[in-house]
């Protein structure tokens, strides 16, 4: 018990000397990994290591990844050698954390390599990113210093065709300030994007997640059920048929029959798209608001 003690209290120590210094970015002050991707920093049982094993104590963030085309517009494909936004963004209600930070990779699915598609447009002033690599060769975008603002967007060229699948990892970090790691809050996320496909050929890849909606249309609330293979984080996406996201939401599922509820009161009358995903399976269906 003697020996536990000490041990936390040197940990807690070596947090307080060491990670303060990550405020200008994780992999540029320490060397490190920690989106929570293959082949980043691990736990002693094998697992990825995130922010949240020094920054605790604070409910939220809650980290979204988007994938931004010229026209503004979040997509889930991408067209090889285009260029996009690939934006990190944090939804927070606690006002005690006022400070914001990030460190993401995207890596090719058919054998974890990273891409390298990140580039820095130079003026961190504004866009309070910039480019990392690490000694294992990988390259992550982090935040260059600690931004008063929840919104990172990074200039991702995607890879060349027959790349295949993509996934970024990406951990967010909101932070109270007080020049420790107590008291702050973290979040991961993952997204996964495919490669446009061209014209004339199928699509063999991500299961359907059979989806009901009622009643539609809908005034005030949408019930949604949906059948998982198997539990995990599912993300659910609304966008209008400009292709805009309207609206999203991350949640904690079981496998089997899910029922949720959407919040559609607010929402502009029209027709939408729901997508809903947990990177194994994807569904689709339409929503009218009236």
């Amino acid at each position: 018990m003697k020996l536990r003690l000490i041990s936390l209290l040197f940990f807690g120590a070596l947090c307080f000397i060491i990670l303060p210094g990550n405020k200008n970015g994780r992999a540029s002050e320490s060397q490190k990994g920690n989106t929570g991707a293959p082949g980043d920093e691990s736990n002693t049982n094998g697992s990825p290591r995130t922010c949240s094993y020094c920054h605790f104590g604070a409910a939220g963030p809650v980290t979204f990844i988007h994938l931004i085309d010229t026209n503004g517009d979040s997509v889930t494909q991408y067209l090889p050698g285009q260029q996009y936004k690939a934006r990190v963004s944090m939804s927070n209600s606690n006002t005690n954390l006022t400070g914001y930070g990030f460190q993401m990779i995207a890596l090719r699915d058919s054998n974890n390599s990273d891409l390298d598609g990140f580039s820095d447009p130079g003026n961190n002033t504004v866009n309070n990113y910039k480019i990392a690599t690490i000694p294992n060769g990988r390259t992550y975008a982090e935040h260059d210093n600690i931004s008063s603002t929840p919104v990172f967007d990074v200039v991702w060229t995607a890879p060349p065709q027959g790349t295949g699948p993509v996934t970024f990892y990406a951990a967010g970090n909101a932070v109270n300030r007080n020049g420790t790691t107590s008291g702050d809050g973290t979040d991961s996320e993952v997204f996964h994007v495919n490669e446009a496909i061209p014209a004339g050929t199928t699509n063999p890849g991500t299961a359907v997640i059979p989806l009901s909606l009622w009643p539609n249309p809908a005034t005030n609330i949408a019930y949604l059920n949906l059948q998982l293979q198997q539990g995990g984080i599912v993300r659910l996406s609304v966008f209008n048929l400009n292709g805009q996201l309207c609206w999203e939401s991350k949640q904690s599922l079981e496998a089997g029959l899910n029922s949720l509820q959407l919040p559609v009161a607010t929402w502009k009358a029209g027709t939408y798209v729901l997508e809903v995903s947990n990177g194994n399976q994807k569904g689709i269906s339409r929503l009218v608001k009236i």
